[in-house]
């Protein structure tokens, strides 16, 4: 027991409880083995997230002017 009542116990996951269809978790678990339930449904979500932010960002593509200032920037970082 930690004497000090400033210091909070903090973690980084959440416990829950999900009813998730058999078919959908065996399925999952075949296409990634050797990773437990929590690793193969956390992979599959980073999945996701990385995926759904790709597709945002390509929505985004010719919605705003970007200047290239490359060989400006270049040319000043061998002047100084």
């Amino acid at each position: 027991m930690v004497d000090d009542p400033a210091v909070v116990c903090q973690t980084d996951a959440i416990r829950t409880t999900l009813d998730i269809d058999d078919d959908l978790i065996r399925t999952l678990l075949d296409r990634l083995p050797g990773r437990s339930k929590t690793d193969a449904i956390e992979h599959a979500i980073e999945a996701f997230l990385a995926d759904d932010a790709i597709g945002r960002l390509k929505s985004l593509a010719g919605t705003m002017e970007i200047e290239d200032r490359s060989a400006e920037l270049r040319a000043l970082d061998r002047t100084t």
